[in-house]
């Protein structure tokens, strides 16, 4: 059986124009209209399973793993009620979720390429990176300091993603969302472990909301069993994945 993670890459088009109509005074009214454009994708994306991903704004990822036509559809119909210009979307799927980005891309721009690669089973496979005692740090500094330090780490993740095909987020916090390929996402997990004070928790599903889920209830239990494990995977799709440390101690799902 062939695995694939399927994405859907929605493009407000000619949202440049757009911006440049509003005038000089127009920054606020653009942050403000992407965060309703962001809000409203989110709610109909994770009311059918899936996710929302900003990438420039005028570009959104959708996790799709799982979901069907007509639920893709239906949330890129609630994005366009939200969306000041027109709306474009492609769907492609791939083992690496930068490649299917990739082939969703060439779709939009109607170049050959983009399409479902083989695949006949669609799984979500997602990290949540998160760096230890960052309330610590900003009592310790202050705010602004933090920030500089979880900005340094998401710059780590989003290379070393990068080379495994992977996908990083920032999600506020002190957390990090990595969207990881079918192939090699354990060793991707663990090599972002090996930074200093950083676990991961990474969970295995078909839908990527679900995934999203374990992967929250992996990092739960390493904060729960301090100095067990640094990795930790829950997988509802395949028999338990060890956890792993620095220190070569083990945890199973």
């Amino acid at each position: 059986m062939s695995e694939c993670v399927k994405v859907t890459l929605v493009e407000l088009a000619r949202y440049r124009e757009w911006t440049e109509l509003l005038g000089s005074d127009r920054e606020w009214r653009i942050q403000e209209e992407q965060s309703r454009i962001y809000s409203r994708a989110q709610e109909a994306a994770s009311s059918r399973g899936g996710l929302a991903i900003p990438l420039r704004y005028d570009y959104l990822l959708l996790l799709t793993s799982g979901l069907s036509d007509g639920d893709i559809r239906a949330i890129v119909d609630s994005i366009r009620e939200e969306s000041p210009v027109e709306v474009r979307y492609s769907t492609a799927a791939s083992r690496s979720p930068a490649a299917a980005v990739s082939m969703a891309f060439a779709l939009l721009r109607g170049n050959a390429g983009g399409q479902r690669e083989g695949c006949s089973q669609e799984v979500s496979v997602l990290g949540h990176v998160d760096l230890d005692d960052v309330t610590g740090l900003t009592e310790r500094t202050d705010p602004l300091e933090a920030f500089h330090r979880v900005q340094e780490l998401l710059h780590y993740v989003s290379r070393e993603a990068r080379l495994y095909g992977g996908i990083a987020q920032y999600l506020g916090g002190d957390n990090i969302l990595v969207v990881m390929p079918v192939d090699n996402y354990e060793a991707l997990a663990r090599r972002l472990s090996e930074t200093d004070r950083v676990k991961v928790g990474v969970g295995v599903s078909v839908t990527p909301r679900r995934a999203a889920e374990l992967a929250t209830k992996s990092l739960d239990w390493i904060r729960s069993h301090r100095g067990a494990a640094y990795v930790k995977v829950m997988d509802d799709l395949r028999a338990p994945v060890t956890a792993s440390s620095g220190e070569g101690k083990a945890a199973n799902t």
